[in-house]
């Protein structure tokens, strides 16, 4: 049986290094300078394989050589020819150009489905043009309620930690991102929104990594490996618990709707999910489709914005210069204890500076992977039809050893409507493929930063963080704080 497995991971090998060989060798334009330590066949394979344990600082790795090569440099995985980009326009010009996502994101599909997460081509078009009007500004409006209201319930939940040293704050967001999306997003009580939100966070945390583990372990590719292993089983029990839980959500609603006419809800706005199954009777969209696009807004509506708030509160407790503003511009517009309105959001200048630079400096999202369908023209050299890209849109992360002005938390480069910064930030994605859920995120975070900051001061030395990467880059370490009651 070893053997055997071991006969199909040299196979697998094989077939990885020759995928790609002749369109590699077969186009005439000139490419960009190589990654350093390229190796014979493999080309940069080793590296991958080294770093298979630690995504976080290959990445790392790639972006800091990248830019130090003048923002544009390949890198051969086996014949499979990478394009790297840190170049700010250069990587707005590929991720306009190509729509494709990278073959990466197909181990989701057992999960996501043709989601607008993972489609392409005009499916993507279609669903995107679909679903805008449920993630408008007057629909995110009608979230406010449920956005105060929940930011209010965290403050309760911290309060037991006031004065009793560090603790890790990230669950806490977690929980409250999770709850938020399901009680104003899809509609569900907030008593049923807690018990479901933790049974899913369990699951997709597992799933995630099968999924991670998959793509950076080729052999567990291969079929027979992969069963052989018991990981297929596993895969087939969490994304049944996935769907089974998405399933349930829109039973629910289809039965509420059954019960009371649709129409606008006596709080003042009509949840994504009332939008969405309004495309399914109109036949715009299938049953099915409704299911992948509800289990594609469940993933990226919880586990990216709690992430984001999780390193807002890190940089103000690092940073109490910040902190100080922060709160003076909240208690100036919202006063003791306002809640926020949607005509406080644009008053909230300094409090959006300081989300957009978290976003900078710290990004949730730090790497977009795509597929070049086509030649594609950048600014020194043209992109190659057939190879893949890795577009780095945030280079500057906290911690980095450059010790550039770029490297520096300062939220007060966005106060300037002319600002370079402004016009390079792809902090929620670059292009048309950008992040359809923004401005829902940044509402939330306004919201949840403004009640904190009115009643607690935060404390956090970053100096041990550490991050890692999965579909995410995420704390692993070093990322707890200090709270204090404000006087």
């Amino acid at each position: 049986m070893l053997t055997i497995i071991l006969s199909v991971c040299v196979l697998c090998l094989v077939w990885l290094t020759l995928k790609g060989w002749r369109r590699a060798r077969s186009s005439e334009h000139k490419l960009p300078p190589a990654m350093d330590g390229e190796l014979p066949i493999i080309g940069h394979m080793h590296f991958f394989v080294y770093y298979v344990t630690n995504i976080y600082k290959f990445m790392k790795i790639l972006s800091d050589e990248c830019t130090k090569k003048g923002g544009v440099m390949i890198a051969k995985f086996g014949s499979e020819l990478y394009y790297c980009i840190t170049d700010p326009q250069n990587t707005l010009t590929a991720a306009n150009a190509c729509l494709t996502r990278h073959y990466a994101y197909n181990f989701g599909e057992v999960w996501q489905g043709n989601s607008l997460l993972l489609c392409s081509g005009e499916t993507w078009k279609n669903r995107r043009k679909l679903l805008n009007p449920a993630f408008s500004l007057p629909v995110i409006h009608g979230f406010l309620d449920v956005f105060n209201s929940q930011a209010k319930k965290l403050l309760d939940e911290l309060e037991p930690f006031v004065g009793k040293g560090t603790f890790d704050h990230s669950s806490y967001l977690l929980k409250t991102s999770s709850e938020t999306l399901c009680i104003g997003t899809f509609g569900i009580n907030p008593k049923e929104a807690a018990k479901f939100t933790e049974k899913y966070e369990k699951a997709l945390s597992e799933l995630i990594n099968l999924i991670l583990n998959k793509f950076l372990r080729f052999w567990l590719q291969n079929a027979l490996i992969y069963k052989l292993f018991g990981l297929k089983k596993k895969e087939d029990e969490l994304v049944k618990t996935l769907h089974s839980m998405s399933e349930k959500v829109l039973q629910e609603k289809l039965q509420a709707r059954k019960n009371k006419p649709v129409g606008t809800q006596s709080n003042g706005y009509r949840p994504f999910l009332d939008l969405i199954l309004d495309l399914s009777k109109n036949g715009a969209l299938t049953y099915k489709q409704i299911r992948e696009e509800t289990d594609s807004i469940l993933f990226t509506g919880t586990e990216s914005t709690s992430n984001q708030l999780t390193y807002i509160l890190l940089l103000l407790g690092a940073h109490p210069d910040v902190q100080d503003k922060l709160y003076e511009e909240v208690v100036d517009i919202l006063g003791a204890d306002k809640d926020v309105e949607k005509d406080d959001l644009n008053k909230l200048v300094y409090t959006n500076a300081v989300i957009m630079e978290s976003l900078r400096v710290l990004p949730t999202v730090p790497i977009m992977l795509r597929s070049v369908d086509q030649d594609v023209k950048l600014k020194n050299y043209t992109m190659r039809a057939g190879s893949q890209c890795i577009i780095f849109p945030l280079v500057p992360f906290i911690g980095a050893t450059n010790g550039t002005e770029s490297d520096h938390f300062r939220p007060e480069r966005w106060l300037n409507s002319d600002s370079k910064t402004q016009q390079e930030f792809a902090g929620f994605g670059l292009g048309k493929r950008a992040c359809l859920g923004r401005t829902y995120a940044i509402v939330m975070m306004k919201v949840v930063l403004a009640h904190f900051i009115r009643r607690y001061r935060v404390q956090a030395d970053m100096s041990q963080l550490k991050l890692s990467v999965d579909l995410l880059m995420k704390p692993t370490s070093g990322y707890e704080i200090k709270i204090e009651r404000r006087t």
